[in-house]
Formats: C-alpha cells, sequence, structure tokens
C-alpha cells in the first residue's frame, strides 16, 4: 500500500462505516487514478471535499429529513425567544428596581430593553431584516458601552465582575464579547432562522404563555422573596415541561441552552479559557442547527 493510498484511507474514515463498506474501494480507485504521477499526499481541495462529504453524510444521519421540520421550527422559534428573553430580563430588572423604589434605575433600564421588544415585534410580523438590523446595532452598542467604560478606567484598577483580568488590568476584546455575547447569539439567530416566528407554537398560544411568564416574574419581584421566588420558579417549570414534551420544543432548549447559559450565569464565563469554549461551542451548535432548519420543509 502506497502513502497515497493510506492517507486517503485514513480521510475515507470521515463516511460512515456501511458507506464506506459499499463505496470506499470505488472511491479509493477513482481518487487514485486522478492522482499525478509520483503524488504522495492528497490536494487541499481533495481533502477537504472529503471531510465535507463525510461530514454532510454524517450530519443528514443526525436530522433524517421526517424529522428537519422539527429543527426548522425549532430555529425559528428560538431566534424569537431569544430578543424575547432580553426583553423580558429587562423589564425585570425594572421591576426590581421599581419595587424599591429607584427610578432612576428603573426608567433607564425599561429604555434599554425596549429595543429588544422592537426586535421581537418585527420578528413576529414577518420583518426579518428589519429585526435583524436592529439585534446587530443592539449588539454593537453593547460591545460599544463596554468599551467605552474600559478604557475610561485608570492604568491597574482592580474590576470586580463581569470584566476579564490579566495581571490586574481589563482585557477589553475578550470583555467586549462576554458583555456582548448573548445579543451576538440573538442577532446570529434571527440572522440563521429562515424565517423567525412562533411556528408550530402558534401566535395566540406563544402570545399567552408569553404574556404568563412575564406577569409571574414581574410581579415575582414585587412580592417577598419566597412568595415571589415560588411564583416564578412555577411559571417557568410548566413552560420547561410543556417544552420538553415535543420535538420542537426539546430542540428550542437545546439551541437556546449556550444563550441561557451565559446571559443568566456569566460570571462563570469570565476568564478566556472558558469565553472561548462557549463561543465555539456555541458556534458549532448554531451552525449545524442553522443548516439542519434550512434543509427542511416549512411546517
Amino acid at each position: 500500500m502506497t502513502a497515497l493510498e493510506r492517507r486517503y484511507r485514513r480521510l475515507l474514515t470521515w463516511y460512515p462505516k456501511d458507506h464506506r463498506a459499499r463505496h470506499e474501494e470505488e472511491m479509493l480507485a477513482v481518487l487514485l487514478a486522478a492522482s499525478a504521477p509520483g503524488q504522495s499526499r492528497p490536494a487541499g481541495r481533495e481533502a477537504f471535499d472529503l471531510v465535507r462529504g463525510g461530514l454532510a453524510i454524517r450530519l443528514r444521519r443526525v436530522g433524517p429529513p421526517g424529522s428537519r421540520r422539527h429543527w426548522r421550527a425549532a430555529v425559528d422559534l428560538a431566534a424569537l425567544l431569544a430578543p424575547l428573553t432580553l426583553f423580558g430580563a429587562g423589564l425585570f430588572r425594572a421591576a426590581g428596581y421599581a419595587g424599591r423604589f429607584a427610578f432612576d434605575l428603573a426608567i433607564p433600564t425599561l429604555v434599554y430593553a425596549l429595543p429588544y421588544g422592537l426586535v421581537v415585534l418585527l420578528a413576529w410580523l414577518g420583518r426579518r431584516w428589519a429585526a435583524i438590523a436592529c439585534a446587530w446595532a443592539m449588539a454593537a452598542l453593547h460591545a460599544a458601552e463596554t468599551l467605552a467604560w474600559l478604557l475610561s478606567l485608570p492604568e491597574g484598577t482592580i474590576v470586580v465582575g463581569d470584566v476579564l483580568l490579566v495581571s490586574g488590568r481589563p482585557l477589553i476584546a475578550a470583555s467586549m464579547l462576554l458583555s456582548a455575547f448573548p445579543a451576538c447569539v440573538c442577532a446570529a439567530m434571527l440572522t440563521l432562522a429562515p424565517s423567525p416566528g412562533p411556528g408550530l407554537v402558534g401566535s395566540r398560544r406563544l402570545l399567552a404563555w408569553v404574556g404568563g411568564v412575564l406577569a409571574a416574574c414581574v410581579v415575582g419581584v414585587l412580592l417577598p422573596k419566597a412568595f415571589g421566588a415560588v411564583l416564578m420558579l412555577a411559571a417557568l417549570g410548566t413552560v420547561a415541561v410543556m417544552a420538553l414534551c415535543s420535538p420542537a420544543g426539546r430542540r428550542t432548549a437545546a439551541i437556546l441552552m449556550p444563550f441561557l447559559l451565559v446571559a443568566v450565569m456569566r460570571s462563570w464565563f469570565a476568564d478566556l479559557v472558558a469565553l472561548t469554549a462557549v463561543t465555539v461551542a456555541t458556534a458549532a451548535l448554531l451552525g449545524v442547527t442553522a443548516w439542519l432548519a434550512r434543509t427542511g420543509e416549512p411546517t
């Protein structure tokens, strides 16, 4: 066996075993016949095409045609729920400030949340590109605000909170990404979704559930801590159980998981390794699910 044949066989391992059992010798014969005399390794383009073909076959089996409509519905719904979550989080924080009569903080927080309400409205009405533009503008605003704040700090300042530190100095680029991560993922979901919207859930049903959860969270933050926590957990738990009972709901939860994890537990990712890992994992997840969604039939 020549060195070129061995390398081709290693590349063919990207294909599923049953596919290789049927076609490996034929593919190998074609590849060797097309190779130049004295060639000892596959050309870069050939290697890329082989790896891409193997991954494409594996991905098609992960999401068979019958299930891709669920992926499409899940990606479309997740793209609508992401800005809705950011809008609801803003309302939640504003209600918390108002409950403590800190209206000087409540009003700016509410104003800051309103653009995400606009993003939700535009996506719900089918104005996809307008929603995408607004979402990316908010992501850029998050990053710009973090940059302006970090540059205003005197050298050697120790920052406590959601800012990455290197020997007591903020790491500006990574801190900007951490601050803008939920907004960037929200905008990316809207960009990749074929047609952001309620999908299988239905507009009226989704609106009713969203209104109920937002009301429970806002009322919960105004109640005594124990009663408020029980109310909010009951509302969120009910929605989570219902979502996990449907194929599209389970897929939606999987797509939203990195977004929710960073939005809620941002302090977990306040180091460069964790932030890089979650960024790469999120990009891979969105890429695969967007491909599955765009190859599926509309619901």
